[in-house]
């Protein structure tokens, strides 16, 4: 991933990738499926790296989480365990390092507004939530356009995703649409700009 010093740092794209997965969800346990497909790498790359992440200390095994295998919509022929592991915020470094990993998560913004412009006349871009080290606000992201290829967008997000280790929760809005809710106080927006956020694009000057 060009450009992003954390797997520069680590020498390893891979092990940057992984941990951005567990740091940007502190609370959640992941399965190694869902770590590789949010990580955006192969399985085996994940399952490698979640090992040595394991020995430092830096994640633990959580619950057995149990799927079902071969399921038909007649029965189910089988129940498949997989393992789980959780970012341990009792490690003596967590705190350390999870400030580390969302200071430097800057680094990539630029990946994001090159990225958005591709999707329509973007005249402004918004991060909070998770950007900020807060899961408890109603969205990542704000993107604000004259005009949209809703569809392109949702590919750009998606293809994001990997890059920060997690699912953006994105709203979307037209320039004329995004003023008329700042003038009425729009919840959505207060509960971002409210609150810790960080405004990658401004063109119009709206804020």
């Amino acid at each position: 991933m060009a450009g992003d010093f954390l797997g520069e740092l680590l020498k390893n794209n891979s092990r940057a990738r992984v941990l951005r997965v567990f740091v940007f969800s502190p609370e959640e346990a992941h399965t190694l499926p869902f770590v590789a497909k949010r990580a955006g790498v192969s399985p085996g790359a994940a399952a490698k790296e979640i090992k040595e992440l394991e020995k430092l200390g830096v994640l633990k095994k959580g619950k057995v989480a149990i799927t079902l295998a071969n399921k038909s919509k007649r029965k189910i022929k089988g129940k498949q365990k997989e393992y789980t592991w959780v970012f341990d915020e009792e490690f003596k470094y967590a705190r350390a390092l999870s400030v580390f990993v969302h200071e430097i998560a800057p680094v990539q913004y630029q990946n994001i507004i090159d990225s958005l412009k591709r999707t329509g006349k973007v005249t402004m871009i918004i991060l909070s939530g998770s950007f900020m080290g807060d899961t408890t606000r109603p969205a990542d992201m704000l993107v604000v356009a004259d005009a949209f290829f809703e569809k392109r967008l949702e590919r750009v997000i998606k293809t994001l995703e990997p890059k920060f280790g997690r699912e953006i929760r994105y709203a979307s809005f037209s320039t004329p649409e995004f003023r008329y809710r700042l003038t009425i106080q729009d919840r959505l927006l207060r509960d971002t700009l409210d609150y810790p956020h960080l405004v990658l694009l401004d063109k119009q000057h709206i804020l």
